[in-house]
């Protein structure tokens, strides 16, 4: 435990339990102050967790309250403020990263004290429903790293900078691709890491696994069933931990999803590597002139897109995904999400890996209650494209207005298997909302061959009439409506429109 939250939770106990005391016998700061000698300023710090007296003062406090100087000091907490106890022992304070988004942990500790049982009731309704939705500690640091990246409309600009001094320090042409070979070489003489490449098909728990790093050793060993480009990015990541001088001891030890990540601080250094190996692989300046000259197109371009990845030897979801971080900046299309679809082989199920939002909305998005996504969806239509051509990938443009909200977004989709080995397929996405700017920007989005399609964001709650595509029945939705109904059939009864 950090010593210093540590300090700070003591702190607000004893300020807590002082304040509950002080207004259990209804005195004033005044007359607390009159009693024990102490200023009415200071006593304000004790209550706010800001001060923590010295024993002569405690003593004092004590015979004023007429409370046992054992039970000012202890940890122990009274029944009205047991709630916060749990709140404090689950480590939920110590595990938000409160600075990242600009707020002041002692403004929180503040808060607290001000109204114990009101804060505790409502981050206890928060912690309960993680649990209900069996929301884990490695979901719930990835929703606050994304909440980071919208807040920066997910580009940063020191990294952005590290990379061109990267490119400039190692001499490389930042108008051609990068080769897995260039990136060994610089991690094998520059930092002492080693490179291997293994089979782990040998191992069972390790098949589904892109790479796995042993410290001690400072070795990277990668999956060799990767396609070249996959490894590439992995090898401009494992520079990005070098050459920004992230702490070695708290990246993530094996690449998948978030199934080791313990900590925010880590979840952050994974992002950084991450987004520093997208922007080495795809450098902003050169590729902010591609973007110009594919939006200026008249016709929707998908040959472009095509020779895109085929120029710079990237992944789709590099391509794509550095989209998020250049259109806000540089295009100011601020209002887009992300979407990375699996479908695992020969099945239905579909199941969204990664998004992000910088729109400040949520349609589309995620849900963990086992919906079906909406088929009209184009980001799910693609599979069957995928599926019925191995090995190919396609490239997709739709506009799609959701139903209820009205809202438009012009989504470019990539469908492809992630893998040589047929282990599944994948669907990267990215929507930007169109408003007037967007619209104005984009000279081919009146392309006829541009398909307009009406969604939702999952059958169950959907409440278009007669839909060819859907799977399940708008449970959520009917239920919604009866609601409505019997709203609307209590208000006819008050109004004496209708007799019971």
């Amino acid at each position: 435990m950090n010593t210093q939250l540590n300090e700070e939770r003591i702190r607000l106990i004893f300020g807590l339990k002082v304040r509950q005391l002080r207004m259990e016998k209804e005195l004033s700061l005044q007359e607390l102050a009159e009693k024990t000698e102490l200023s009415i300023s200071y006593l304000n710090e004790i209550e706010k967790g800001k001060k923590y007296p010295k024993a002569d003062k405690i003593f004092a406090l004590s015979k004023a309250l007429d409370a046992p100087y054992d039970f000012l000091v202890s940890l122990k907490l009274t029944k009205k403020l047991a709630p916060l106890g749990d709140i404090l022992e689950s480590g939920l304070l110590d595990e938000i990263p409160l600075d990242f988004f600009g707020v002041d942990s002692q403004k929180l500790i503040e808060l607290i004290a001000a109204s114990p049982a009101k804060v505790s009731a409502f981050l206890s309704t928060y912690i309960d429903m993680a649990r209900n939705f069996d929301l884990n500690k490695e979901q719930f640091f990835s929703a606050a790293l994304r909440s980071f990246q919208e807040l920066n409309e997910n580009y940063f600009k020191e990294i952005e900078e590290a990379v061109v001094q990267c490119y400039e320090n190692l001499g490389w042409n930042s108008q051609a691709p990068l080769t897995c070979e260039q990136l060994k070489n610089v991690l094998s003489e520059n930092y002492g890491a080693t490179i291997e490449e293994k089979d782990f098909t040998e191992w069972t728990d390790l098949k589904s696994f892109r790479t796995f790093f042993i410290p001690n050793t400072k070795t990277l060993i990668i999956n060799q069933e990767l396609s070249e480009d996959q490894k590439k990015f992995i090898l401009a990541k494992e520079l990005g931990y070098y050459f920004l001088e992230l702490p070695l001891n708290q990246r993530t030890y094996f690449f998948q999803d978030w199934v080791n990540t313990t900590s925010f601080d880590q979840a952050l250094i994974n992002f950084k590597a991450s987004y520093f190996a997208g922007a080495l692989l795809l450098p902003e300046k050169p590729l902010v002139q591609e973007l110009k000259y594919f939006f200026d197109q008249k016709s929707f371009p998908e040959d472009y897109l095509r020779s895109l990845l085929e120029k710079w030897h990237a992944t789709p979801e590099t391509l794509m995904y550095r989209f998020t971080n250049l259109l806000p900046k540089h295009f100011g299309l601020n209002k887009l999400f992300f979407l990375k679809f699996h479908q695992e082989e020969n099945s239905h199920k579909y199941h969204l890996s990664k998004e992000l939002h910088l729109n400040h909305k949520h349609s589309p998005h995620g849900n963990e209650k086992g919906e079906h996504y909406c088929r009209r969806w184009q980001s799910i239509r693609i599979f069957d494209l995928v599926n019925s051509n191995p090995g190919a990938y396609f490239i997709g443009a739709q506009k799609s207005v959701y139903y209820d909200s009205k809202d438009e977004y012009l989504v470019l989709t990539f469908g492809r298997q992630t893998l040589k080995t047929p282990w599944s397929n994948v669907s990267i996405n990215i929507g930007i909302e169109l408003q007037p700017e967007s619209k104005r920007k984009i000279k081919w989005l009146n392309d006829s061959a541009i398909r307009n399609q009406l969604v939702n964001v999952t059958c169950e709650r959907c409440s278009i009439n007669n839909c060819q595509e859907r799977v399940a029945p708008p449970t959520i939705q009917e239920k919604k409506n009866q609601i409505e109904r019997v709203k609307e059939l209590i208000s006819k009864v008050e109004l004496g429109e209708l007799r019971i």
